[in-house]
């Protein structure tokens, strides 16, 4: 195997699709693909992008690939690929750790749906991602596992809590991989890493992913997403986890995009705007009509009932723990949290909500959903476009900004899909994405219209 030459770089810029292209073609083997990601994790390591990795195993299930397909057997849509999983999702022999220390010894009986349906198509397991402590968190910085770097500027965060996942790929380690969302967990490490990201929907209850053999934060808002360089390869991992028809790009001409400046604009910084307001004039050259919006009003109600909602939890993860590793317990857990941000978060978290509040933000969950669809109706939208991080990631030391999240918390609440689109860099390099948001139940015309963009824009360059 060349080692650090041109070939391998060209593996290691292998889209997924490239990639599982040439297994199944017999130009690239399995086993080779899989040592060679192994050795670009290794030159990577200070980034920290994991947490448990079985390196025979994975390159014993490489070969098996290649062996079935030297003898003509059939392979499945995903043969070959390697792919990283966050840690709060069950994989059969590794733990479950959901970055905490109590939660080491957790090793699941069964893969989580999502987790299977992507084996099932002949993914391979490559190692379990890094994350921010019990998902309860917006920078991987994991005192337990190592903090989580930004492959563009090692100095600053990768965004999370999918954090380890997000900078996996962003680095080149592995093309494509999961993390779970609840307020923004995968489309802001996505977008801080330049990177594709998908929310899928979750309305009222209805989603798209089992959230099955996942560590849970918020049920009623958790869901798996899937990340990878570029929206065609999401909208790949998305084909197979749902069952649907791969998406094909949307007709951009005669689009009709929603711009809700009021709320997602609110305190932009002048970088990121600069690269958002750029994109949107080379989309509007392409044909695409944009709509001001008012939202402000709606998502600033979202916002305070998503908060009082999440307070209601604790019970999901107590829940969680009797069933599948009662050996431990939801007071254990809380007790060995590493994470100070984190310990600060479940005390705010554990402070009782008035009654009157909560029934208002329930009354708010079942209700919202009507108002944003007439919004779309009455305005003729295809989509929402916004910038999915409006600031800067910033210096691992500096204390954690909350307000990285203020523009991807509205979605859970809404239900709604939400892909975040990587659109250029700013003037120090750093990545910069948008967020496209559909209706509840649309991720495959949200996915459609998300390859037009890519088609427009291009993906990012790599991390220098």
């Amino acid at each position: 195997m060349a080692k650090h030459s041109d070939a391998a770089a060209e593996v290691w810029n292998l889209s997924a699709i490239e990639a599982v292209a040439r297994i199944r073609a017999g130009s690239l083997r399995a086993e080779d693909y899989a040592a060679q990601l192994l050795e670009r994790l290794d030159r990577y390591q200070a980034l920290n992008l994991i947490t448990w990795i079985d390196r025979p195993r994975l390159l014993e299930q490489a070969r098996s690939v290649d062996r079935r397909r030297e003898q003509g057997l059939q392979l499945g849509p995903l043969a070959g690929l390697p792919i990283i999983v966050k840690d709060n999702i069950d994989t059969v022999g590794f733990p479950t750790s959901a970055g905490t220390p109590s939660l080491k010894g957790y090793r699941p009986v069964g893969d989580a749906p999502v987790m299977q349906a992507l084996l099932q198509a002949g993914a391979l397991l490559f190692a379990k991602a890094n994350m921010h402590e019990l998902a309860l968190g917006g920078t991987s910085s994991n005192p337990t596992f190592g903090f989580v770097k930004n492959p563009y500027d090692p100095e600053r965060v990768p965004g999370g809590s999918s954090g380890g996942t997000a900078a996996a790929i962003a680095a080149r380690v592995v093309p494509a991989g999961l993390g779970t969302d609840t307020a923004g967990s995968v489309r802001m490490p996505a977008a801080v890493c330049g990177i594709a990201g998908l929310r899928p929907s979750t309305a009222r209850g209805r989603k798209a992913y089992s959230a099955q053999g996942v560590v849970p934060l918020t049920l009623r808002f958790d869901t798996i997403g899937p990340m990878a360089r570029t929206v065609a390869e999401v909208a790949l991992l998305d084909s197979v986890i749902t069952g649907r028809p791969q998406p094909q790009p949307a007709r951009l001409a005669g689009s009709r995009l929603g711009l809700p400046r009021g709320f997602y604009w609110r305190e932009i910084d002048p970088q990121i705007e600069v690269v958002v307001e750029r994109a949107i004039g080379r989309l509007g050259q392409a044909g695409v009509t944009f709509v001001d919006v008012d939202m402000t009003d709606m998502l600033d109600a979202a916002v305070d009932a998503f908060w009082s909602l999440s307070c209601e939890s604790s019970q999901d993860l107590a829940d969680f723990l009797a069933a599948n590793h009662p050996q431990v317990s939801l007071e254990q857990v809380v007790a060995q949290v590493a994470s100070p941000d984190v310990k600060l978060l479940i005390a705010a978290r554990n402070e009782p909500r008035p009654a009157a509040v909560l029934a208002r933000a329930r009354e708010l969950y079942d209700t919202i959903g009507n108002a944003y669809r007439r919004l779309f109706e009455l305005n003729r939208l295809d989509a929402l476009l916004f910038p999915t991080v409006p600031f800067p990631t910033h210096p691992i030391e500096r204390p954690v900004q909350a307000r990285l999240i203020r523009n991807t918390v509205p979605s859970g609440m809404l239900g709604t899909p939400g892909l975040n689109l990587p659109i250029g860099l700013t003037a120090d390099r750093m990545p910069v994405g948008v967020e496209l948001e559909g209706l509840p139940d649309g991720d495959a015309q949200l996915l459609g219209l998300g390859l037009a963009l890519e088609g427009i824009l291009g993906p990012l360059p790599a991390p220098r």
